[in-house]
């Protein structure tokens, strides 16, 4: 092989020439596809492969018509190998007239392999960019769109046409024009990439795509396109807006949340702040509420709750914010209030809200309480607007409930009050100056001393002893009435250990239980516990329990700890009996063993025919159901002989004794003579002058 051949050869070129007698004379390359010196090309061509063959002929009967042609053809070479050849051939005559031909194959198989993988890999570009939920698009610098997939056009429903340029803005939402080119403009003038979700025409509605470009730029760093996406996320926005939606909603009444409203109050006081406008907040509570899910149960409360959130928001539109904070606790948020007398009229429209309900023999009315407080007289930022309304709210259910109440500066006086009672109360405990006093119970038949009722009394650092209405907000603090309980309980198990050890015929001693207590799981195992350790039989205790104890959280937890009493045969005694809180259901239900008729009725049985007719009614009640009564607050002998002649059995007051510390008991108990007490119960006027009076409105245990 010559150096051009060879030269030939490195570039895939061979050649090969036919001569007049139609014998081969090919190079040493194009020799590899069984071309032979002197070999007849007719021999050669029956050598190609059928499938191949074909179109060799129609070039040689080209080059035979037309004196020449080309075509790439797929020859085998002598490996077996397929080789993809450019062939040009030409025909001539030689100097005796005798037609021959030329040949030059150049080899492709190289380069159309690597075309075919570059056809293949566009392919799959372009599959990649079809099958993708991503629609791109290009942009010139200054943003106009030059070029998008069909796809995107398909979706749009525009023609190319339309769709260049700003046309594409056709589509989109009119509310998500302004701020999708205020971003695109930052993005032109900047530099930096954008990325926007904006509502775009799609088959007819509107869905959320997210937009996001690129900038491209040249060496000197300006830009020469935008190369961009648009992709469809409809249904991840509208998930997103959900849970969004479940996170700032209540999914009940589906009002705004706690998380919501304090934003929405937060936003509200800082717009008022910079306006110099008035900001109203209302907490309500609906009153009975737990009266309805005890009795009718948790549905029919749930339906309770939606009602009264359909009624306000019927009331205020979307004049305000009306949210569920949690429970029966429902909060308004009325912005740009003119002043208080607003307030106060509106809270009066949600005063007429009334639900009634029958259910156990009882008629349930379900109305609200509402605190009140106003931005900025009453607080100027929103814990403190929210605090000051909770206290109003306070208030209101302490003074009857079914009522509104406005924040007053009173308000937080009372409230550090209670603080400073509750710390009165723990230091009380801490140091041991609380004390049991003793008041004496007797019999009315016979006079006889039957037993005490054990009272709270505890010791100030000045060594006075108080009475326990100046910490009567600590029974309120579950933690601080819990340790409060469980010292009166040691105290007294004590002294009746203390007692019984000197043969001293003490009867039973009352124990006043708070709901705090009662509301403990373990408080009765716990009492039990104690009695043990100073071995207290059950018949010497009886615990006195007001019906109140089943108003709020936790009655389950109360109900538990009473039935296991019971269990125990530990006598229970309902205090403070028509005061209005008691019900037939619950002397039905509970194994009480002894009524308390409250002393606001037993002070007019000899003055008042109605408070006379009361008293009797409860003696015939208690007796019709097998239960002890005894009359609370009998400070007179006329009242005794009264109750007497009633047919009450027992009683107690200052009449017979007031209450007394534990080491005045034995002496009460030695000089305590039946005849006497007898002759004294039948006797006018009583046998001493009272001293002192009794507090209002609180509790005997705490008044007493």
């Amino acid at each position: 092989m010559d150096d051009d051949q060879q030269f030939l050869a490195s570039a895939g070129v061979s050649r090969c020439s036919v001569d007049g007698e139609g014998l081969c004379w090919p190079d040493p390359v194009a020799r590899h596809f069984g071309l032979r010196d002197a070999q007849p090309l007719v021999r050669w061509l029956r050598g190609v492969r059928p499938i191949f063959r074909k179109p060799v002929f129609q070039l040689i009967r080209a080059a035979l018509r037309e004196g020449g042609g080309e075509a790439t053809l797929t020859l085998e070479d002598g490996d077996g190998a397929l080789k993809n050849m450019r062939v040009a051939a030409r025909t001539r005559r030689d100097a005796a007239g005798r037609l021959t031909g030329d040949m030059v194959m150049v080899d492709l198989t190289g380069e159309q392999a690597e075309i075919g993988r570059l056809r293949r890999s566009m392919e799959n570009l372009r599959l990649i960019v079809e099958y993708n939920p991503q629609l791109p698009w290009i942009a010139d610098p200054d943003g106009r769109i030059i070029d998008f997939t069909d796809r995107w056009l398909e979706n749009s429903g525009l023609e190319r046409e339309e769709a260049e340029g700003n046309g594409w803005l056709a589509t989109t939402h009119p509310d998500d024009i302004g701020p999708l080119t205020q971003r695109i403009g930052h993005s032109l003038t900047s530099g930096e990439p954008f990325d926007v979700r904006v509502r775009l025409m799609v088959n007819d509605q509107y869905r959320w795509m997210r937009a996001q470009a690129y900038p491209r730029r040249d060496e000197d760093g300006h830009i020469i396109r935008w190369y961009g996406y648009t992709e469809d996320i409809h249904e991840s926005v509208l998930i997103e807006e959900q849970i969004r939606w479940n996170a700032e909603h209540d999914s009940l009444t589906e009002l705004p949340n706690r998380a919501m409203f304090n934003a929405c109050l937060d936003k509200a006081l800082a717009d008022a702040m910079t306006s110099f406008r008035k900001v109203g907040v209302f907490l309500l509570d609906i009153d009975n509420f737990k009266d309805v899910n005890d009795l009718m149960g948790h549905h029919a409360g749930d339906e309770l709750l939606k009602s009264f959130a359909a009624r306000l928001k019927e009331i205020f539109a979307d004049d305000a914010v009306v949210a569920r904070l949690g429970g029966d606790e429902f909060a308004i948020l009325i912005q740009d209030v003119e002043n208080r007398q607003q307030l106060a009229a509106l809270a009066n429209r949600i005063l007429t809200i009334r639900e009634t309900f029958f259910a156990a023999g009882r008629s349930l009315e379900c109305r609200v309480s509402i605190g009140v407080a106003s931005f900025p007289d009453d607080g100027r930022v929103a814990t403190e607007l929210l605090r000051h309304a909770d206290l109003a709210l306070y208030r209101a259910k302490s003074l009857g409930r079914g009522r509104m109440q406005m924040f007053e500066p009173s308000l937080l006086e009372d409230m550090q009050e209670r603080v400073a009672m509750i710390n009165r109360a723990r230091t009380a405990v801490r140091d041991g100056t609380i004390i049991s006093y003793y008041q004496p119970k007797v019999s009315l038949q016979t006079g006889e001393l039957v037993g005490f009722e054990a009272l709270l009394r505890w010791r100030d650092s000045c060594g006075t002893i108080r009475s326990p209405a100046e910490i009567y907000a600590a029974f309120d603090d579950h933690d601080v009435a819990d340790m409060i309980g469980q010292t009166m309980t040691s105290q007294v198990f004590a002294d009746m250990a203390a007692w019984r050890a000197r043969g001293l015929p003490v009867g039973h001693v009352a124990i006043n239980v708070s709901s705090a207590e009662l509301r403990r799981e373990r408080f009765a195992g716990r009492l039990i516990e104690t009695m043990d350790r100073f071995s207290i039989q059950p018949d010497a205790i009886e615990i006195e329990i007001t019906e109140g104890v089943f108003l709020g959280a936790g009655s389950d937890t109360v109900r538990r700890s009473i039935d296991e009493l019971h269990r125990c045969h530990i006598p229970l005694a309902l205090d403070d009996f028509g005061t209005g809180f008691a019900s037939l259901s619950h002397l039905r239900s509970l194994p009480v063993s002894t009524l308390k008729i409250d002393r606001s009725f037993v002070s007019g049985v000899t003055a008042r025919e109605s408070d006379a007719a009361i008293v009797s009614a409860l003696i015939t009640l208690g007796r019709a159901l097998n239960m002890k009564v005894v009359a609370e607050g009998v400070e007179e002998a006329d009242q005794s002989i009264k109750l007497k002649e009633m047919g009450c059995d027992y009683a107690q007051g200052f009449y017979f004794g007031r209450p007394t510390p534990s080491e005045n008991i034995p002496a009460l108990i030695h000089s305590w003579n039946e005849n006497s007490a007898v002759v004294s119960l039948n006797r006018r006027p009583a046998s001493w002058p009272l001293r002192g009076t009794r507090g209002e409105g609180r509790p005997d245990w705490l008044t007493a």
